[in-house]
């Protein structure tokens, strides 16, 4: 049975992911797979402990998040709406030119119908199904995703000795880049390792009723597979573009580049099975994405911005998803990114650059959880290891010095 690690994992392998990871495998080959394993690695970390925190104390993260100041839940609050309007205008970009190579429809405008329709899909399945038909339904999407990727990835007639080399033997390219390499290295580490979007995870292991020290064994559990499965999906991305694009010097350039650049280079069943995996990846994570920031906004919302009673059944364990907020913000998501449909826009280079951003969100994120799980008032006998301490102020300094570097190397 699938749990929430899972729902999380497809709901933040999205747009930024693979376009990341497509130029990084595109322009430096396997080079940096091994960044995958490590930014997923301290990322277990970071999610592990506000796990923790919730299955200790019974309380969400975002109850915890306000006893280091209430700028922090403001903060939690309005940047998941900047976050899911640049993302969800990426994610129907995607699921138009995903759908229209897949079978084109016979109207100039294929792809904004495709669009459209994946759009409203994935928005009727979370209105009426909420969290536990999110759940249900991951687990077999997951295999789907993984297999269309695989099949992508063998189809792309990688050097799989040089894959293997790229995933244990540590290298910092410094050949010339698209987008600078400082910024491709800090793309792929952020979309790995993550941002404020991981306090979702605690959201969601809220929502799913795990509260009390008898699931900590299976949340565990649950984050090791869910996250294997992540550096899977992320690794054929880049053995893909790896070895379809990085021999020919193909570049990605725009988001709508993704499918017909690997299309023409992997032939007619390289175009169905690549189009399915993108469609894929991005309608969970248009599904899992804005569950998981509806539950938190709601729990915010109605804590503290219009306290209710309903948040008493909320904390008593009904869950989130049936908080009064949730359905509105489901439909403010869904109806934002559409105007991407009006105009030319287009997102990549802002998507790259949104990783800075990230960098430095990132370490505000973990000093708050480290306050909050290494207080004994709080986590009692449970608080983090050393190791677990130690992986997450790594972390937090490493984001600090890629974003240092990006900024440098993006405006030069």
């Amino acid at each position: 049975m699938a749990g929430p690690g899972l729902v999380f994992v497809l709901s933040i392998v999205g747009p930024r992911d693979l376009v990341a990871n497509s130029v990084a495998g595109s322009e430096y080959g396997y080079a940096l797979i091994w960044l995958l394993a490590v930014a997923i690695l301290a990322r277990i970390a970071i999610l592990e402990s506000s796990a923790r925190y919730v299955i200790v104390t019974g309380e969400s993260l975002v109850a915890g998040c306000a006893k280091a100041g209430r700028w922090l839940v403001w903060m939690m609050f309005f940047i998941p709406f900047i976050k899911r309007f640049i993302t969800g205008m990426v994610q129907l970009s995607l699921l138009g030119a995903a759908g229209h190579l897949l079978y084109p429809l016979d109207s100039p405008y294929s792809a904004s119908i495709w669009a459209v329709g994946s759009w409203g899909m994935a928005f009727a399945l979370l209105y009426m199904g909420r969290y536990t038909l999110l759940e249900k339904t991951s687990q077999p999407i997951a295999f789907l995703l993984i297999g269309s990727l695989t099949l992508a990835a063998f189809l792309s007639r990688p050097d799989w000795g040089a894959a293997l080399k790229g995933a244990v033997l540590p290298s910092v390219p410094d050949a010339p880049s698209l987008y600078g390499s400082a910024l491709v290295i800090l793309s792929v580490a952020v979309g790995a390792i993550g941002s404020i979007g991981n306090v979702k995870y605690a959201a969601l292991v809220h929502e799913k009723g795990w509260r009390g020290l008898e699931h900590l064994r299976s949340q565990r559990k649950d984050l090791v597979v869910s996250s294997i499965g992540m550096f899977i999906m992320l690794a054929l991305v880049q053995v893909a573009a790896a070895g379809a694009l990085h021999p020919l010097g193909i570049q990605v350039g725009e988001v709508e580049d993704l499918v017909p650049v690997f299309s023409q280079v992997l032939g007619e069943a390289g175009r169905v099975i690549l189009a399915l995996g993108i469609w894929f990846v991005v309608f969970t994570s248009v599904t899992g994405s804005s569950t998981a920031y509806a539950l938190m906004l709601s729990d915010i919302y109605h804590r503290f911005l219009r306290p209710s009673d309903a948040i008493r059944e909320q904390d008593q364990g009904r869950g989130a998803a049936y908080l009064p907020a949730f359905r509105p913000l489901l439909i403010i998501f869904a109806t934002l990114p559409l105007m991407v449909l009006f105009t030319d826009w287009k997102p990549v280079p802002l998507l790259m650059v949104t990783a800075i951003v990230a960098a430095v969100l990132l370490p505000a994120t973990i000093v708050v959880l480290l306050r909050l799980t290494t207080d004994r008032r709080f986590m009692g006998e449970h608080t983090n290891g050393w190791l677990v301490n130690a992986t997450l102020v790594f972390a937090a300094i490493t984001s600090l010095y890629l974003g240092y570097e990006s900024i440098l190397e993006t405006f030069q």
